[in-house]
């Protein structure tokens, strides 16, 4: 019996034994081993010691549909009610819950979205189910997810978004306030003792002109999606996840516009980006894949949007700090944003306008002046993201010094 870290590739690698089984132990998940048989069938198994007596459960067979990955998830969920002392559900039980869309959190969405249906907040909400609790755990029984694995999941999204972890740690939190009265099985909300980011600091970063010069530089020799995807970002000055997450039908060339849907917004609301020549050069020179209506899919699966991205940020930042001969001070994807505000605001544009290309629902558009203000600010925003592209242009063809500071000012 061999130890490893058991991959999909290594196990359709194996060969079958001439006789009897063999078994592979998962380092990862200890307990954790995969059977095979003559055959060549593979099976998931936990054999684990409880007490005086060794525990042996099969957890179903491998395929597609349920993989390394899957067999790890469902692994700790079992060897967390063994060492809790608790009998864990059949796996065959589970498995038909699954398949009935019973007792999973997918199952329990619809009637949680409806409870909070009156809230301001519901698009936010929808965003953080849609975007990381459903893909993660939506197939997964409620009633069988432990706080360490709440605390692997949050800790996973705050090495790139610290922000978006704790907001998903407090939705996550708030469907289990209202599921408990309805899972039997349940001792205590796993979200309680989970670990969870520290609130973030404020931050005031905004790129200097010379900084700025040299990402845009970095990114016109990243492939695909790094490079055109930080271009956009330095274009239109929308969050991250609105860049990456974009899929072509969003896009209107003849009119040089983009309509983010209101279900990928933060704020709910619909909102029109006037694209500047600049933009929509970027786009075009992006090739469209066949399998994807996802402008930047990710490698393998043209239905999801690009993943990896702390590793390119890194890759950024180091190619920055060489370009430049320095340590430059610590930068994230949202200081993009907020380097393209103060850049707007440092070439005149007026503060509504600035908050209106952001979709900021602040200020002019806030509280009970928004309810009054009905302008959209069309023909403004895209007068203002024109001329950001020409100062964007200028700053880069100058290829401003460090000490020249951090403004965009000629």
């Amino acid at each position: 019996m061999a130890d490893t870290t058991l991959t999909d590739a290594k196990l359709r690698s194996l060969k079958p034994p001439a006789s009897g089984q063999l078994e592979v132990s998962d380092v990862q998940v200890p307990g954790l081993r995969a059977r095979i048989s003559p055959r060549g069938a593979i099976s998931f198994i936990i054999r684990k010691r409880v007490g005086s007596k060794v525990r042996n459960i099969t957890l179903g067979r491998y395929n597609e549909r349920f993989g390394i990955a899957a067999a790890r998830k469902r692994a700790r969920s079992i060897i967390s009610d063994l060492e809790a002392g608790r009998e864990p559900i059949k796996p065959q039980t589970v498995q038909k819950a699954i398949a009935d869309g019973k007792g999973t959190i997918r199952s329990l969405w619809p009637s949680y979205r409806a409870s909070k249906s009156g809230l301001r907040s519901i698009y936010e909400v929808e965003r953080v189910f849609t975007r990381h609790i459903l893909p993660e755990f939506g197939d997964r029984m409620a009633d069988m997810i432990t706080r360490s694995e709440v605390t692997a999941f949050v800790d996973d999204i705050a090495e790139t978004a610290p922000v978006m972890a704790r907001a998903v740690h407090a939705q996550l939190s708030a469907f289990y306030s209202w599921a408990m009265p309805r899972l039997d099985r349940l001792p205590a909300n796993p979200c309680r003792d989970a670990g969870r980011p520290p609130a973030p600091k404020a931050r005031d970063r905004v790129l200097n002109g010379s900084e700025l010069a040299a990402l845009w530089h970095e990114a016109e020799a990243q492939p695909m999606p790094w490079g055109p995807a930080i271009k956009l970002l330095i274009l239109t000055g929308q969050r991250r996840s609105e860049v990456f997450e974009a899929e072509w039908c969003e896009f209107d060339f003849s009119e040089k516009l983009w309509v983010i849907p209101k279900a990928r917004a933060k704020n709910g609301l619909a909102h029109l980006v006037p694209l500047s020549d600049d933009a929509l050069n970027v786009l075009k020179q992006i090739g469209r894949r066949p399998d994807s209506s996802r402008v930047f899919p990710a490698a393998g699966n043209g239905e999801n949007s690009a993943s990896g991205i702390s590793k390119a940020v890194e890759r950024y930042r180091t190619s920055l700090n060489k370009a430049l001969g320095i340590k430059t001070e610590h930068w994230t994807l949202h200081d993009i944003r907020r380097t393209v505000a103060t850049g707007l605001q440092q070439i005149g544009v007026r503060y509504e306008v600035t908050e209106a290309v952001l979709n900021h629902v602040s200020g002019a558009r806030g509280g009970i002046a928004g309810i009054y203000q009905r302008h959209d600010w069309a023909l403004e925003k895209r007068e203002a993201l024109d001329a950001w592209a020409v100062k964007v242009r200028q700053i880069v063809e100058k290829s401003l010094t460090v000490e020249q500071g951090h403004d965009f000012d000629e």
